[in-house]
């Protein structure tokens, strides 16, 4: 008789007693999304970094603040996401065991009842709310409420009742949105608003490449989303047009960078994602029939984000 503690994950026989608590504790990163936690800390340094770079203070404290307020949120709004969609099970996951594209079997089989998982969402989102909260009080700028009460909303919004905008066909100019301006200028605005038209234009390249991550993540799940309904580029405009308008947003920030050059914008960053932006070109699959797997094409995506963010702060850093 097998114990009740011995499963299979992945094809691999595994102890639940063992490594139990290790495997749950990968289960609740996975679920989280804690993959694309980086489209939150890259709009923090880069917004501070346009400030510093135009002469205001870096002070520690309010950057620890800034950080832990959008994490929080997105981590949040993450899980939001994975136990709402994990509700509807009219087809099954179209990418289960994924860590880059939405495994949306991943949070509900983190716990016997699934509103544990949208618990610990309250909290984490929750925790974000206070630390936004905290930078308000510290700054003494309500002009912070604003943007803090803009980017809430737009995450609780994304994939949350009763808006539930990634349903509807507009989920990426909410992340554009959120994962541009108001994360990366609000973060500008946080050290004293020093530096606002840079970071303005950071926050443009920042929030076409969130989105194009957002965008690529459709692709691997075109069944699953058809069956539930739920309106994404790549179910409005089939896989072949939708690749097409991809490829656009994820061009559209080098168009930018070379619109800013000018201007005396750098241009290491413009290089290395324009290099980065060919990669992930190449990477699509050859047939983008929905059971193709996309996770090197996102995780190239992703990489766009992260090293345009590092070039854009050593711009402001040292003018590269």
């Amino acid at each position: 008789m097998v114990s009740p503690r011995i499963g299979v994950r992945n094809g691999i026989l595994f102890d639940g007693e063992n490594l139990g608590p290790a495997m749950k504790t990968l289960d609740w990163i996975r679920a989280s999304q804690a993959i694309l936690f980086e489209a939150s800390i890259v709009p923090a340094f880069v917004g501070t970094a346009a400030a510093v770079g135009a002469g205001a203070s870096f002070e520690p404290f309010r950057f620890g603040l800034i950080l832990v307020s959008l994490v929080g949120i997105q981590a949040g709004a993450n899980l939001f996401k994975g136990f709402y969609e994990g509700q509807d099970r009219s087809a099954p996951p179209s990418s289960e065991g994924s860590w880059f594209a939405f495994d949306s079997a991943a949070a509900t089989k983190l716990t016997r009842d699934p509103r544990t998982v949208l618990l610990v969402g309250y909290a984490c989102f929750g925790l974000g709310a206070l630390a936004g909260l905290g930078l308000v009080v510290v700054t003494r700028n309500p002009l912070l409420l604003a943007f803090g009460l803009a980017g809430a909303f737009l995450a609780w919004s994304y994939s949350s009742p009763p808006l539930k905008l990634s349903y509807r066909g507009i989920g990426e100019i909410a992340t554009f949105l959120a994962f541009g301006p108001i994360m990366t200028v609000g973060a500008t605005v946080a050290f004293g608003g020093e530096g606002l038209v840079p970071s303005f234009l950071a926050s443009v390249v920042l929030g076409l490449l969130a989105a194009a991550i957002s965008f690529a993540r459709y692709f691997p799940n075109r069944d699953e989303d058809l069956s539930k309904g739920k309106r994404t580029p790549v179910t409005i405009l089939g896989a072949h047009r939708a690749k097409v308008i991809f490829v656009g947003i994820l061009s559209l920030p080098v168009a930018v960078g070379i619109a800013w050059l000018p201007v005396r914008g750098g241009i290491l960053w413009i290089v290395v994602l324009a290099a980065f932006v060919i990669l992930v070109i190449r990477s699509f699959p050859d047939n983008l029939g929905p059971s193709e797997r996309y996770d090197v094409t996102i995780a190239l995506t992703i990489a766009c984000h992260v090293f345009a963010g590092v070039g854009l702060v050593l711009n402001f850093s040292l003018g590269l």
